[in-house]
């Protein structure tokens, strides 16, 4: 389904499931053949000079001397501080860097003072048991020292993570009415009442994936909040229950979840008796928020990997590696992987760009190394006619280029890696491939982190290297856990909307 505001009629049933389910994942997935439009951002003056204005000093800097800073950030934030230093000390990205085996009363006194809280160490054991049957070496790296923490901007090695639709009006352009509308609504005293203003059909449950079908309130310094039965009996949360930062999240979340209702019951309330909404009949308010709803629906829960980034001109490229296409290869498929292809409308069939034999030969030989096992991934909307781009772990494989010096993430080497793993020397799993991409000109990537659409994460490899098959714990969420603090917040409440995780 595509819904574009300059058309000239919007559908009621397009809506409807999403208020139902409160803005769950799309239920039907088919990367071949969805085509993703990204909605434009709002303009806003570009943080990127232009070539004339660029500083010479700039160009003396060497990268590879930096090192993996990210790594060296994890490092101090890990680190056990004892030095007695003040507490504006202590944290780094909003986490509690005391040691965690404070006794219970110091913790208390932590939690009823700070809004900081420590990152995991594990969020998954039935992950890692599944990464370990796919690649020990990776599995040992994991175990020993996997790390994630949110970042101020996208870096080439780094992720950028979709944010759920709650979030981004509550983090974005502060001149947008959605923006103004839910802030407003937070200070006013409608927050309590909103939830019985939506029809019974509409009100959120937890097998609808909306709020909780029961909950308890929980009183803050920003006013009572509305806590799910799920949040409080899911797992080792204590914190999530607790905390200053926990509190705060949920009730900004479920605030922005109530007004999103709100604003869908009445954009439904001018459908006609065929259920159809003309676009000329919405205000400019409702079109913003119908556009911000599309896009969501198109990006939900993306995990990018950024392999180029210029920060003269903002344009960038990112990979979207939680979108698994296929895990064996047909011979159709490998050829599209391997070769890239045109689709065109001749009886059906992909008509495949060969110059000559030696491309089918090299289909031969691809299909002979990776058709059995092979992570085949819908890395965006763009290129998606050229061949896949391959990402990997191995340092020493011929032809292949680190994407940022330090990660340990490198992409390409396609004829050695197709030997080694006919040799025995590599496991199939031990590369991605990934057909298309997404292109960001102008600085629209560091637009749509500023406007609450992505969150900048640093993180370990492993993170980016491990398989997305059929994870018991999705990439997203894991992500997210890792960083800790507010993120690992956003995720719970996230995962009380899903039905089909156990």
């Amino acid at each position: 389904m595509t819904l574009s505001c300059t058309s000239p009629t919007l559908f009621l049933l397009a809506l409807l499931p999403a208020v139902a389910q409160g803005f769950l994942q799309p239920q039907t997935y088919k990367p071949p053949t969805v085509v993703t439009t990204r909605s434009p951002l709002p303009q806003r003056t570009s943080c990127f000079m232009s070539p004339s204005d660029e500083d010479s000093d700039d160009e003396s800097i060497d990268p590879n001397s930096l090192g993996d800073w990210r790594a060296f950030r994890m490092n101090l934030a890990n680190t056990d501080i004892n030095s007695g230093e003040s507490s504006s000390t202590s944290s780094i990205d909003g986490i509690d860097l005391e040691d965690e085996s404070k006794d219970s009363s110091t913790v208390g006194v932590s939690a009823s003072t700070s809004s900081t809280a420590s990152r995991p160490k594990s969020v998954s054991a039935q992950n890692e048991e599944l990464l370990n049957s796919q690649s020990a070496k990776l599995a040992e790296e994991y175990l020993n020292g996997v790390w994630a923490h949110e970042s101020s901007i996208p870096e080439v090695g780094g992720l950028v993570c979709r944010l759920p639709l709650e979030a981004e009006i509550y983090r974005g352009d502060p001149d947008s009415a959605i923006y103004k509308k839910l802030h407003s609504f937070l200070d006013s005293d409608d927050y309590d009442r909103t939830e019985d203003s939506i029809p019974t059909s509409l009100s959120s449950s937890a097998s609808t994936g909306g709020a909780a079908s029961a909950s308890v309130t929980t009183s803050t310094n920003s006013g009572t909040v509305s806590r799910s039965v799920d949040d409080l009996a899911s797992g080792d949360d204590s914190d999530f229950s607790f905390s200053p930062l926990a509190a705060k999240t949920v009730f900004w979340y479920r605030g922005a979840e109530k007004l999103l209702k709100r604003e869908l019951v009445n954009i439904m309330s001018n459908a006609d008796a065929n259920g159809k909404i003309d676009a000329d009949d919405l205000g400019e308010e409702s079109l913003e928020l119908l556009q911000l709803y599309v896009d969501h629906q198109n990006t939900w829960q993306e995990v990018g990997l950024i392999i180029e980034k210029d920060e003269k001109t903002g344009s960038s490229k990112t990979l979207t590696i939680n979108r698994p296409m296929a895990f064996k290869l047909t011979e159709s498929l490998g050829r599209l992987v391997l070769l890239g292809a045109s689709l065109v409308e001749k009886g059906g069939a992909i008509n495949i760009q060969e110059s000559d034999g030696i491309e089918t030969q090299n289909v031969v030989k691809f299909l002979s190394a990776f058709e059995n096992e092979c992570g085949v991934y819908v890395g965006g909307p763009d290129d998606m006619d050229k061949p896949a781009i391959m990402i990997h772990g191995i340092d020493d494989l011929p032809g292949a280029v680190e994407i940022s010096p330090g990660t340990g993430i490198y992409r390409g080497g396609l004829v050695a890696a197709m030997d080694g793993v006919m040799s025995g020397k590599y496991k199939p799993l031990d590369f991605r491939f990934f057909i298309g991409h997404t292109s960001y000109v102008g600085g629209e990537l560091d637009d749509a982190v500023s406007l609450g659409k992505y969150q900048p994460v640093a993180c370990s490899r492993p993170l980016v290297l491990k398989q997305c098959i059929q994870l018991p714990k999705p990439l997203w969420h894991e992500v997210l856990e890792f960083c800790g603090g507010e993120l690992k917040e956003i995720s719970k409440l996230e995962l009380t909307k899903r039905d089909d995780l156990s």
